[in-house]
């Protein structure tokens, strides 16, 4: 494909970065210093100019794109500079990234002719909002397609020798495994570790059930909750954790921060304003008693900080806000819950976008490590009644979900109105898979 993407910040720098590989990628941006990182790094071309002027996509010397995706940090950069490269450019698809997510409720995006967007800070605070009603678990992932969710448990302590096949039924599968930083895609015979985090798919309250087969260390319950940071995005995650009916203290060291909060929250929270350094707030704010710390600032640094000084008052479900990849695997190692900010949501959010189509989904797991697809057959389906297969190669799972249930392909026949494929495995696998699934 030939992609056309406005906005070279990080967003649009880490998707150069993974499509580049494979397609045609264009990058316009105003600032000449991103453009020549990007030139410097990545096998992409590049266009200084402002993406609200029609005058910088006459530059590009091309008539049509496949793909247009605007990233910019301003909504109204990103719905207009689609709108403007259109009066220049044929473009068969436009997403955008947007903050605000009050544009789903209008009809904006349809009359500016917008295909898809994609809302991080709102999809980062359903994933928070997902852990206080499964405090166990350390992610969760949902999908229109079916009632199964993605969950994964950290195995803090087993009381029995279990394998991936013991904590196993007809409506839950293992679906991957992530042991020493390493992603495992299990037979069933795997021997279970402690310190091992278990990547469940099923339904919510089947997957509760073989979970209680082992000790995750997290509260069964979450009654208090912390929350470092009150920019955007955390009051965004503020605001959906107190309609859990929680009570919530929220710590920033800018004033102006504590007075919009108080502004947004009122008596839904209790808004103090310190300087996170202060290691003396949990004691004497009371902090240390929290079921639940989430350190949700723009710095990863000072995220893992607080997580840390969390773990040594006892506080077992620690979340931070990951921003940048690199510290990914370093949060996973500490013991910490680590939630997609808003920068690398977009970026997965948008390839997730690219890849899924009306008959599959593609979603990331484990950092980006991991990689599924799920077809749901539907009525009008030309699937219905041909045989089913798996993708013969190692490391990738292949399940079918018939009414809740796994059953395995070579034992389900043929396809039926209403099944679901699911697919796992690693990500270097995506491309393949995708065609495979999409081509059945």
């Amino acid at each position: 494909m030939r992609i056309v993407i406005a906005g070279a910040g990080t967003v649009g720098y880490l998707l150069a970065k993974t499509l580049s590989f494979n397609h045609d990628v264009i990058i316009v941006d105003q600032q000449a210093v991103k453009l020549e990182r990007l030139r410097d790094e990545l096998d992409v071309l590049t266009c200084e100019g402002n993406a609200e002027d029609p005058k910088t996509y006459k530059k590009l010397e091309i008539a049509a794109c496949d793909l247009f995706v605007s990233v910019t940090d301003a909504d109204e950069v990103n719905l207009l500079a689609p709108l403007v490269a259109q009066e220049v450019l044929a473009i068969e698809k436009t997403i955008v990234r947007l903050k605000n997510e009050d544009f789903l409720r209008t009809r904006l995006l349809s009359k500016l002719s917008i295909d898809d967007a994609v809302f991080p800070d709102m999809v980062t605070a359903q994933r928070v909002k997902a852990l206080l009603r499964h405090p166990k678990a350390n992610n969760v992932k949902t999908f229109h397609q079916t009632a199964c969710k993605l969950m994964s448990y950290k195995v803090a302590s087993l009381s029995q020798d279990l394998r991936v096949d013991d904590v196993c039924r007809k409506d839950v599968r293992v679906a991957a495994i992530e042991r020493d930083r390493r992603l495992m895609f299990p037979s069933g015979k795997e021997r279970i570790e402690r310190g091992d985090l278990l990547y469940f798919f099923g339904c919510a309250d089947a997957i509760e059930a073989v979970r209680r087969r082992f000790e995750t260390g997290m509260p069964d319950a979450i009654a208090n909750v912390v929350l470092f940071g009150a920019d955007t995005l955390a009051l965004k995650i503020a605001k959906a954790v107190a309609k859990e009916g929680v009570a919530l203290k929220i710590i920033d060291k800018h004033a102006e921060r504590c007075r919009r909060a108080l502004d947004v929250l009122g008596e839904k929270a209790m808004v103090i304003h310190s300087a996170f350094e202060d290691h003396k707030l949990f004691e004497e704010e009371g902090l240390k008693y929290a079921d639940m710390v989430i350190a949700a600032t723009a710095d990863d640094e000072t995220n893992i900080v607080k997580c840390v000084e969390a773990g040594e008052y006892g506080i077992a479900k620690r979340v931070a806000v990951n921003n940048d990849p690199s510290y990914y695997g370093l949060m996973h190692q500490l013991g910490i819950v680590a939630v997609r900010g808003s920068k690398a949501g977009a970026h997965y959010a948008i390839l997730e976008k690219i890849a899924s189509s009306q008959v599959t989904t593609q979603r990331h797991f484990c950092g980006g490590e991991g990689v599924m697809f799920l077809r749901k057959i539907y009525p009008s389906s030309p699937l219905i009644g041909k045989r089913i297969g798996r993708y013969a190669k190692e490391k990738v799972l292949t399940f079918l979900i018939r009414q809740e249930r796994f059953i395995e392909p070579e034992e389900a026949g043929v396809f039926k109105s209403d099944d679901v494929l699911a697919v796992f495995a690693p990500s270097a696998y995506k491309e393949v898979l995708q065609r495979w699934i999409d081509t059945l």
